[in-house]
């Protein structure tokens, strides 16, 4: 199968996009940039965002993901795999467990460190204790430790002995997924495995008489009312809060991947057209479509059939399951299907799935393209926020990094006008494109999972785990924020733009605020 109109890669991606729209994971050209012209106010209201709608109840985090919404025409879509929990014999450690009981998993040298100075603590009280706490971090926690388990020690330790020993919670964390078929099974393993009475005691208690059942659901929603037009459900597979994947809408058709299928349904109705089996169960990286193809990263990086869903290659080698495919065409004319992947960056032959090249990279963000340049946001050490720039082998060249030590490595940059705009990683910040200067920079933002939009001009960042959005002008001249507004949305799901309303996703709903100018 060839491609007949590769030299016109927009033509291809977003012909089912109008103006206004955002049909698809970080908008139409999967940039972060909306192609919509109408105007939003120059600053927020002091009373807040007027709330156009929302929607009846959705559920998120363990029971419905962190997918974001998409507009397409006078329409909202959402995917979501829909747990609930029903009574059962079974007995089942899940995400939810480990959870209740604060289990954090660490290097086994770090454990029994840990473990050692918990049941030997120096008999201190109030703030002795405290300061020898802050201490005992900065002594033996790395930089990367200190940020993603410093305030969890911290408990562990004013716990003391109380705390259940971190040998039980390692033999909790690895039965997850294997669930014991009755209440006697569970007791019994919990028995040869020596737990003492009292932890068996907790153990028991932690673990539900009920099972998590799914649905793999894509709704349709008007945009003007938040009321639902259509429903499509099937039975899914539990999967958790890691199916977070957003759907596509092109050409009159959704495409969802759910909880172990990609999915392709009517816009119209919600009548499935096809389906078609993923390699990994509930991927959060979402579909591209591109001319007569559908990309995933789900596991193994693939190509489906638009049309009918056939699987037209899979390659194992990119693997990944996280941070979206992007589509890639440099000045050279030869597009390139560019996968970050759980530890490099890959691109790969979209007509045959072959590799191309290999590069530094690897997270859960979703690269940006642009000309000859490719920028991304890894954890890889060294790498960070990076430039890559095309060369005339058909190789990338590193140009630029800027690297940082922080809790999440999951943001995606914008590139605008010869900059890129990164909203992160505990802080703001514009670097110049060509030169990976910065521009300016701002510390200590509470934005740390969520990637931001553009509109009008303007930066749209949720801060403070979604509860409220920063509008920031997007110049390079200085950092200027321009209004600061409630929202209550969730911290890992994208906002939705669309003819100046941000439809945003809430812990149990969509909601639709205005951000149009008022009369």
């Amino acid at each position: 199968m060839k491609y007949t109109l590769l030299a016109f890669p927009a033509l291809l991606l977003y012909s089912a996009a109008i103006a206004g729209d955002w049909n698809q994971w970080r908008g139409p050209e999967r940039n972060g940039v909306s192609q919509d012209t109408t105007p939003i106010a120059e600053a927020f209201p002091t009373e807040g965002l007027k709330k156009l709608w929302e929607s009846e109840f959705i559920p998120s985090n363990e029971y419905g993901g962190h997918g974001s919404p998409v507009v397409s025409g006078e329409r909202v879509f959402l995917s979501v795999v829909w747990h609930e929990r029903v009574p059962s014999e079974t007995r089942e450690i899940d995400t939810e467990v480990m959870q209740q009981l604060n289990y954090r998993g660490t290097s086994p040298e770090l454990a029994k460190k840990l473990e050692e100075t918990r049941m030997n603590l120096p008999k201190l009280r109030g703030e002795k204790f405290d300061e020898w706490v802050t201490q005992w971090r900065k002594d033996n926690l790395t930089e990367k430790e200190e940020i993603n388990i410093g305030s969890w020690v911290t408990s562990r330790f004013k716990a003391g002995k109380t705390a259940i020993a971190l040998e039980w919670l390692d033999k909790m964390s690895g039965k997850q997924g294997k669930p014991f078929p009755n209440a006697e099974a569970y007791a019994k393993w919990l028995d040869n495995e020596g737990f003492p009475p009292e932890v068996k005691e907790k153990m028991i208690a932690v673990v539900p008489n009920t099972v998590k059942v799914a649905q793999d659901v894509i709704l349709c929603l008007d945009l003007n009312t938040g009321k639902q037009i259509w429903k499509y459900t099937k039975p899914g597979k539990p999967s958790g809060r890691q199916s977070s994947s957003t759907c596509a809408v092109v050409d009159g058709k959704v495409y969802a991947a759910l909880s172990s299928d990609l999915i392709c349904v009517n816009e119209t109705d919600g009548k499935q057209v096809w389906i078609a089996p993923l390699s990994l169960k509930g991927p959060a990286a979402s579909p591209l479509v591109v001319g007569d193809r559908v990309y995933m990263a789900a596991g193994a990086t693939c190509a489906f059939s638009k049309d009918d869903g056939k699987l037209l290659w899979e390659q194992k080698e990119a693997k990944g399951n996280v941070a979206s495919p992007t589509w890639w065409v440099p000045t050279n004319g030869k597009p390139v299907l560019v996968i970050n992947g759980n530890n490099a960056l890959y691109g790969v032959d979209p007509e045959t799935g072959a590799v191309k090249w290999k590069a530094e990279g690897g997270s859960q963000s979703t690269p940006v393209a642009s000309g000859d340049w490719l920028v991304l946001y890894s954890g890889t050490e060294g790498v960070g926020l990076r430039a890559y720039k095309m060369q005339a082998d058909g190789t990338p060249k590193a140009a630029w990094s800027h690297f940082w030590v922080t809790r999440r490595y999951t943001g995606s940059p914008i590139i605008y006008e010869g900059n890129v705009y990164l909203c992160c990683g505990e802080k703001h910040q514009c670097v110049d494109l060509e030169t990976g200067k910065v521009k300016w920079v701002e510390n200590q933002i509470n934005s740390t999972i969520t990637s931001p939009l553009l509109v009008d001009g303007k930066l749209l960042v949720y801060e403070n785990n979604g509860t409220h959005v920063r509008m920031i002008k997007a110049t390079n001249s200085a950092y200027e924020v321009l209004g600061r507004a409630k929202t209550e949305a969730m911290g890992c799901s994208s906002p939705a733009i669309a003819n100046g309303r941000l439809i945003v996703r809430q812990k149990d709903k969509l909601a639709c605020f205005d951000l149009r100018p008022a009369h």
